[in-house]
């Protein structure tokens, strides 16, 4: 009975040395937790920060850097990083930027958002953040606005002489450019938009003047630019009659174009012999070592002046195709098509790469 007894006693005293232990330990747990939060307290917390941001990037070169700086005792910039991809920037591009903010000993970060990062100088915009090192690291993604290229424009001039088409040089901060044609010094029609860097103008001279033309830039934001004039032509009764039928000729940009139809040349017709075809005008005269338009289908000759057919590669640097098939379309340059050989062509002729 006695043994009975102890063994209940035994059971108490060891449910209450349980008992005894487990609120020891709950206490020390208490007094850690406790000393954690204290000495969470100890710090000061930055809940926000300002950024001053300056950069030397530039749309069309390589190098560039971008500064940042802060104006506080509490935290102090350790690295500022440019994330993009090495190489030449462009217009349109957003460099991204990661800066590494730490703070000062007695100092801890709160999370950030938009709202808490104020950023001057350089138009940026906060991207996202984080924390480290136990809340004295930040890091902070910014993004810069997209580059904008120069919206000047050179070269602007016909392209050969006495051409109904416009052209110009294209500069890396154009998305598209507006064109106005010119007679006598008054607008003719409203201006038009394109992306090449050229515009015939042929359905638009419709009568007896003198024509220049007038371009400029417009960038991804709408941005424009200057308006650049070109040199004006006089367009005679006769000369209106070649661009009414589409015959005029255009030079390979890299050399001029020879034995092209002069004013009152009229329409020509198309030879043969066996080396091959060529066009040749009532005066005798033919186009050669460059392009013609022939009833608004273009035609390349060589500097002999034959039919040239197959890939070529035009004064610009782009690739056009001439239509090398026997029959009625031989030699005319293809558009807006694929190719005999299985490439691309937009509708201005230009293969698309």
């Amino acid at each position: 009975m006695s043994k009975s007894i102890g063994e209940r006693k035994g059971g108490r005293i060891m449910k209450v040395w349980k008992r005894s232990s487990l609120l020891a330990i709950s206490g020390l747990m208490a007094v850690v937790l406790a000393g954690n939060a204290w000495a969470a307290e100890e710090r000061t917390k930055i809940s926000s920060v300002t950024l001053t941001v300056e950069s030397t990037i530039e749309a069309g070169g390589e190098d560039g850097d971008v500064s940042v700086t802060v104006d506080s005792d509490n935290y102090s910039v350790d690295d500022v990083a440019i994330v993009n991809d090495d190489g030449e920037w462009s217009s349109g591009d957003e460099p991204r930027v990661q800066v590494t903010l730490e703070a000062g000993e007695d100092y801890y970060f709160d999370t950030m958002s938009k709202s808490k990062v104020k950023i001057k100088g350089a138009d940026a915009t906060y991207v996202t953040s984080s924390r480290k090192d136990n809340k004295s690291t930040m890091v902070i993604t910014i993004r810069l606005d997209e580059l904008e290229g120069t919206l000047e424009i050179e070269g602007v001039s016909w392209r050969g002489e006495n051409t109904p088409v416009a052209e110009w040089e294209t500069t890396d901060g154009a998305k598209s450019y507006q064109v106005r044609l010119y007679r006598d010094g008054n607008s003719v029609g409203s201006s038009v938009t394109t992306s090449n860097d050229y515009y015939d103008f042929s359905s638009s001279i419709t009568r007896e003047g003198d024509y220049n033309f007038r371009v400029r830039a417009v960038n991804k934001s709408n941005k424009k630019g200057e308006w650049y004039e070109s040199d004006s032509f006089y367009v005679d009764e006769n000369m209106l009659k070649d661009i009414k039928n589409g015959v005029y000729a255009i030079g390979n940009g890299s050399s001029s174009t020879s034995s092209t139809p002069s004013s009152g040349s009229g329409e020509g017709s198309w030879k043969r012999n066996n080396v091959g075809w060529w066009y040749e005008y009532p005066n005798g005269s033919y186009p050669s070592n460059g392009w013609l338009a022939i009833k608004n289908v273009w035609y390349c000759f060589d500097a002999s002046g034959y039919m040239r057919t197959g890939w070529i590669q035009a004064g610009d640097g782009k690739w056009y195709y001439c239509d090398p098939r026997e029959g009625s379309g031989q030699g005319a340059m293809m558009t807006n098509t694929t190719t005999p050989d299985g490439y691309r062509v937009d509708a201005n002729g230009v293969w698309i790469q």
